[in-house]
């Protein structure tokens, strides 16, 4: 189905090109070359892959009201990593229709949904929660859902959207509201989270003087025979971020998800997984995060990051360079590690991460 809808979108846009000559179909997308060593302590044990990858984005603004765009992620994945040694993925992961017209905007088919305020842990992003980590997709997951947006006013608006689960089919659907006041905007959302908890919530962001100030709130109330006080979600992120005149950029964040030790079983890779679900984040109940980002040379950049979960005493620490080639043509070297005590669930464990990755952007 998916391959069918694809091929009858491209076959649109040929159309439409030879008819309409000034509305021609956008394309944008990268290259990238990416090779990772994954080494696991105490247990001695590494791992390579090296990962080919190409980005497809493609847009037509076929008539004055609708648009229509397309995300095309391919993959070839090679290495000692998992069960196969040589694995192409391919996958289309946006594909949706836009009707806009005066004060209403109407979106249909795969797509991302956006609600979150915050820049690591986003209570507010029920529908397409992603995880810090996974720096090498920038797009984010997509979601089958329809929105629909109507506009107040350029600063606020009303907002309805649903979701089903790719995995399980399960609904979420959900209202939200955004305005601003005082150089702050606002948002207040309500609904149904995968058919199985009721949602509220809000968030803020806004600016005092130069520092921006954010937070995020939501509370699940799990429906049915689940229905206790012990079984309710409370996810709360407040952050802060701040850039000097140097260009020196310092971030911090705290989150608070009381998720106990649902999920300390999976040890240190639970936390490389996260976040599990919007009403999972992590695999405890407090996480603290600092960024500090600079650039060394007009061409060079650095950030230096590090998390720690505070029940089980566990870190993570974060280094990048990307340095600008040539136009287009970008260089990263990035470092990931975990180090989590010497406990049943851990064991003393240490993941080290290194990666290389050469991209290309058009």
């Amino acid at each position: 189905m998916k391959r069918r809808l694809v091929i009858l979108l491209l076959l649109a846009a040929t159309a439409g090109v030879s008819a309409q000559p000034d509305n021609k179909p956008e394309l944008s997308g990268y290259v990238s070359d990416m090779a990772s060593l994954i080494a696991l302590q105490p247990a001695g044990e590494w791992m390579w892959e090296n990962l080919l990858h190409n980005r497809l984005n493609a847009g037509w603004q076929f008539a004055p009201s609708w648009r229509v765009d397309a995300g095309l992620r391919n993959r070839l994945i090679a290495g000692n990593r998992g069960d196969k040694n040589l694995e192409l993925r391919v996958a289309v992961d946006r594909l949706f229709v836009t009707f806009e017209k005066e004060k209403w905007k109407l979106q249909a088919g795969r797509q991302r949904i956006n609600w979150g305020q915050t820049l690591v842990w986003n209570p507010n992003d029920i529908f397409n929660t992603y995880s810090f980590f996974d720096f090498d997709y920038v797009e984010r997951p997509g979601c089958d859902a329809f929105r629909a947006t109507y506009y107040h006013s350029p600063t606020a608006s009303t907002e309805l959207a649903a979701s089903l689960d790719a995995s399980h089919r399960r609904l979420t659907a959900a209202l939200l509201h955004h305005w601003n006041h005082r150089n702050f905007d606002y948002q207040l959302m309500a609904g149904l989270y995968a058919e199985s908890d009721l949602v509220v919530g809000g968030a803020w962001s806004g600016d005092f003087s130069g520092l921006n100030f954010r937070g995020e709130l939501s509370f699940f109330q799990p429906l049915g025979h689940s229905r206790t006080a012990s079984s309710r979600t409370i996810a709360a992120s407040v952050g802060a971020d701040y850039i000097f005149p140097s260009s020196l950029a310092l971030q911090a964040e705290a989150l608070y998800n009381n998720v106990g030790n649902a999920f300390s079983s999976n040890g240190l890779m639970g936390l490389y997984a996260a976040p599990l679900s919007a009403k999972y984040l992590s695999i405890c109940d407090w996480n603290l995060f600092a960024q500090a980002s600079y650039p060394l040379t007009p061409r060079l950049n650095s950030s230096v990051s590090t998390m720690y979960f505070v029940e089980i005493k566990s870190w993570y620490a974060g280094l990048s360079l990307d340095y600008f080639l040539i136009e287009n043509l970008d260089l990263s070297f990035i470092v990931q590690y975990f180090s989590a005590p010497q406990t049943p669930a851990f064991a003393d464990m240490q993941i080290t991460l290194l990666f290389a990755r050469l991209k290309y952007s058009f």
